[in-house]
């Protein structure tokens, strides 16, 4: 018959921070994902970040079509940077042929920027553009 191992004085402490929250709806999505992983459900979204340049008023246009659009300015240059989830890959596709050959347009992953964005991840976002007929 095995001995217990005897409670050390840390086992006998009462828990002073409940181990997990019961609600974090006011957690960020990247709150929550670093504290309780894979407990929020997040939709995949790809994003495209670029500068302002002159005649950008279609793109402008169509990244303020993103729910996650944001303008930045730093050092006296406006970035704009859009995110778009599956349903709207038709107008990241168009954002895209306008604004993917500039130099500083940046493709993001779920936020981040990944290799092979432009070459694997986007072609394969785009297969979620439906009801277009191919000639």
């Amino acid at each position: 018959m095995a001995r217990e191992r005897a409670k050390t004085y840390a086992d006998r402490l009462p828990p002073l921070v409940p181990r997990q929250e019961t609600d974090i709806a006011h957690l960020s999505d990247e709150m929550a994902d670093i504290l309780y992983p894979g407990r929020r459900a997040r939709p995949f979204r790809i994003g495209v970040a670029f500068d302002a340049f002159e005649g950008d008023e279609r793109a402008v246009t169509l990244a303020r079509r993103s729910p996650l659009y944001k303008e930045a300015e730093k050092d006296g240059e406006t970035r704009h940077e859009a995110a778009f989830e599956t349903k709207d890959a038709r107008v990241l596709r168009d954002l895209f042929h306008v604004v993917g050959n500039r130099p500083g347009t940046d493709v993001k992953v779920d936020g981040k920027r990944v290799p092979y964005a432009r070459e694997l991840w986007l072609p394969l976002f785009w297969l979620f553009v439906v009801g277009e007929e191919t000639a």
